[in-house]
């Protein structure tokens, strides 16, 4: 792991080798491609020690052994030059095992230079897509930006939704407000 600010020092590295928001959005799907493709988990390994970041980031295999497996997978992934020269630099200097760090802060630039916010908004039961589009439109009125909303289902809050936008939490389930009333009760 890597330290925060390292790792944004990484993601702003990388946003400014993006001439276009095009290519900020290429170079996010890479990463997060180059992520998803070394977290493969196996099921007979529960230990996680296949995981390939812990490979790359391994000092007792040579470095271009490394380099080899990083460029194979990079290869495999369709990867663009830049993201590949960046990755190689990481791997270099020994920071590959902080990619996903590294990956949330350059996705957060990116959509922050974009105009989109991510929300994730848990409820109770399966949402159908017409009330989703209500949510997704409610949130985009009160931030002003683009909403890439992600919905889950949450059997203990009871009814109601919990909405996480950015770093603000908007909390209007059941079971929060069954915990209110019990504790003003008690009080």
């Amino acid at each position: 792991m890597i330290s925060g600010s390292l790792a944004k020092r990484y993601a702003r590295a990388l946003i400014q080798l993006a001439p276009s928001p095009t290519q900020r959005d290429k170079y996010l799907q890479n990463l997060g491609d180059f992520y998803a493709a070394c977290k493969t988990h196996d099921a007979n390994d529960p230990s996680g020690e296949r995981d390939l970041i812990k490979v790359l980031a391994a000092g007792h295999h040579t470095l271009a052994n490394r380099r080899a497996i990083l460029h194979a997978v990079l290869g495999r992934i369709g990867a663009d030059p830049n993201v590949k020269k960046f990755l190689e630099l990481v791997l270099e200097r020994g920071r590959i095992s902080g990619i996903a760090q590294i990956y949330l802060h350059y996705r957060d630039l990116v959509d922050e230079l974009a105009g989109r916010i991510r929300a994730t908004v848990k409820t109770a039961t399966a949402v159908d897509p017409t009330t989703t589009g209500r949510i997704k439109k409610a949130l985009e009125t009160a931030t002003g930006k683009q909403v890439l909303l992600e919905t889950e289902v949450d059997t203990e809050l009871i009814g109601g939704l919990v909405a996480h936008v950015g770093s603000y939490t908007l909390d209007r389930s059941v079971r929060t407000s069954l915990d209110k009333l019990r504790g003003n009760l008690r009080g």
